[in-house]
C-alpha cells in the first residue's frame, strides 16, 4: 500500500455491543491520498472482506435547509483543487 497521510480514522461500532459494525471513515490530508488509496485498496480483502471504498458526500445533504452564503461556501471547498468552479 502507497504511503498515505490522514487525518483521523474512525471504526464504527454498535453502542449496545460494542462490536464493530463493519466500516468506518477515514479523513486524508491531502485528496490525491483519497485517490491513491482508492487505486490501491478498494476491492482488496481485509481478512475475508472486501474493501470497499467511497468519497464522503456529507456536504451535499440537506443544503435546501441551508443559507444560500453557507452553501456556496460548501461548494468551493468541495471543489477546491479539482480544476472545476
Amino acid at each position: 500500500m502507497p504511503n498515505l497521510n490522514f487525518r483521523n480514522a474512525q471504526v464504527v461500532k454498535d453502542k449496545h455491543t460494542g462490536k464493530n459494525k463493519g466500516f468506518g471513515f477515514v479523513s486524508f490530508k491531502d485528496p490525491d491520498d483519497y485517490t491513491k488509496a482508492m487505486r490501491e485498496m478498494n476491492g482488496k480483502y481485509v481478512g475475508s472482506r472486501p474493501v470497499k471504498l467511497r468519497k464522503s458526500t456529507w456536504q451535499d445533504r440537506n443544503l435546501d435547509n441551508r443559507d444560500p452564503n453557507e452553501v456556496a461556501k460548501l461548494h468551493a471547498l468541495k471543489n477546491y483543487g479539482t480544476g472545476r468552479k
